[in-house]
């Protein structure tokens, strides 16, 4: 690659980004057909980007998965009461107890406690508006 004719390898990265203006990107287009130096380079560095881009997808499938662990087996729990009824309420009981830690692990849940317990703590704290007022004698 000719430095002097061939942009820059952060010009490529940024075209295919798609962070360049229009006229440097029609510009870098022109450049691509005819050099087939940075129309490979910038195949490589796609096919990178795409590799990197399913990995993330991949992470955080298996991360929504293994956070939500506890409803899975819920309603595993839940669909395998229906298919073996001898076993329905251990499975069902079973399904309730997932569920329940599911919802005691949900970081929602514990923000919406400490959210609670920390208004509990405010009204302790203040004195009660109404009863400031019936102390007076009007």
């Amino acid at each position: 690659m000719n430095n002097r004719i061939c942009p820059s390898e952060e010009l490529l990265s940024a075209y295919l980004t798609g962070c360049l203006d229009p006229e440097l990107r029609k510009h870098t287009e022109k450049h691509l057909g005819v050099c087939t130096e940075c129309r490979r380079l910038i195949a490589e560095t796609y096919e990178v980007f795409q590799k990197d881009r399913a990995r993330e997808k991949n992470k955080a499938l298996f991360g929504r998965i293994k956070k939500d662990v506890w409803l899975v087996g819920a309603c595993v729990s839940f669909i395998v009461s229906f298919l073996f009824p001898k076993y329905f309420a251990q499975f069902l009981v079973g399904c309730f107890i997932l569920s329940i830690k599911w919802i005691i692990d949900s970081k929602t849940t514990k923000m919406l406690i400490t959210i609670y317990e920390s208004c509990k703590r405010d009204d302790k704290n203040e004195p009660d508006k109404n009863h400031s007022h019936s102390d007076k004698h009007y």
